[in-house]
Order: C-alpha cells, then sequence, then structure tokens
C-alpha cells in the first residue's frame, strides 16, 4: 500500500543519490513531478488539471482526485537510473541456467519488442549483444530499446530461458563506441 505522506514529501525533497534504490512512493512522485513538467511544456496550467499541489495525490484529501490513464501503475511510468554494476558482483549473480535453446526465447522477444527495427536481430544475435562487453552505438540502441520494452515476467525469462546470468542482464555496456 501506498504511503501518500511519503510520496507527498517525496515530491518536494532533493533527488536521492543516484545509486539509491528509490522506493516506490519516490517514483509516484517523480512521476507526478514529471506529469507537471510536461503540462507546462504544454503550455497548460497544473491547477487547471489538477495536477502537483493542485490534485488529491500532492494535495492530500480535499484535492481534486488525481487520475493516471494508460492501464500502468504510477511507480511503473518513471523510468529508473541503472544502479551501480558493483551491486550486481556477487557469486550468485554469475550463475547461470541451463538452458535447451536459449535463442528461441530472444527470437520470440525480439520478434515482440524489436518488429519496427530493420534488420531485426535473430536470437542467437540479440544471445550475443546481451553477452558482449562492448557495444557500438547502433549495438548499445539496440539492447537498450530491447530491455527497455520488456515487461517483469520476460526479464525472469532472461534468466531462466535464455540462459543469461543477472550479471550480464545488468552490465550491457552502452557507452558508444567502446
Amino acid at each position: 500500500m501506498i504511503d501518500f505522506e511519503a510520496v507527498r514529501h517525496a515530491c518536494y525533497s532533493p533527488p536521492p543519490p543516484d545509486d539509491h534504490v528509490p522506493t516506490i512512493e519516490e517514483r509516484v512522485a517523480a512521476f507526478e513531478r514529471q506529469r507537471m513538467g510536461q503540462a507546462r511544456e504544454r503550455g497548460i496550467d497544473p491547477r487547471a488539471i489538477g495536477l502537483g499541489e493542485h490534485g488529491s495525490l500532492i494535495g492530500g484529501p480535499g484535492k481534486r482526485p488525481t487520475r493516471f490513464e494508460g492501464g500502468r501503475r504510477a511507480e511503473d511510468m518513471v523510468r529508473m537510473l541503472p544502479m551501480p554494476l558493483a551491486w550486481f558482483a556477487h557469486p550468485n549473480a554469475n550463475r547461470r541456467t541451463r538452458c535447451a535453446n536459449p535463442h528461441r526465447y530472444l527470437e520470440t522477444l525480439a520478434a515482440d519488442h524489436l518488429a519496427g527495427h530493420q534488420p531485426r536481430p535473430d536470437g542467437r544475435t540479440l544471445h550475443r549483444l546481451l553477452r558482449a562487453e562492448h557495444l557500438t552505438d547502433a549495438e548499445a540502441h539496440l539492447v537498450e530499446q530491447f530491455l527497455a520494452r520488456l515487461r517483469m515476467i520476460e526479464m525472469a525469462g532472461l534468466l531462466s530461458r535464455a540462459g543469461l546470468t543477472i550479471y550480464e542482464v545488468a552490465s550491457p555496456d552502452f557507452s558508444p563506441g567502446k
């Protein structure tokens, strides 16, 4: 259950350090700040549409009810920064599950999440890219797009059905030209 007082506090607090795992309340507050910024960019007064302190989420009871559209939870709408790779440097993070055909699962995910990408990588290529230590600009963009579109249940499948380790999933090098 969301602690709305913590959401209100997080909305006006300075951003936490980069290596801090944000709480659900901090992510909800970040989403509300994002929505307020987007409204201002479009020339819309946040007060007119009940955002921030003008809505019930931040303003509290008695304010205009806060509406979220799109079918996703508010805390899932804000992109989180990656955690430092050192957090994944544990022996268990390098354990690999044996898989009969890891490329088939990745082929299915590529068809689902990279359908508009030309040329779309096959499962074997995607497996290689996800395990690569260094990526070109184009490869890094492809891997970033792929990972950003995965649902949590599919992310778990990268470990159990695609034969990847937690460390490999956490460590693709998105630095261009490395």
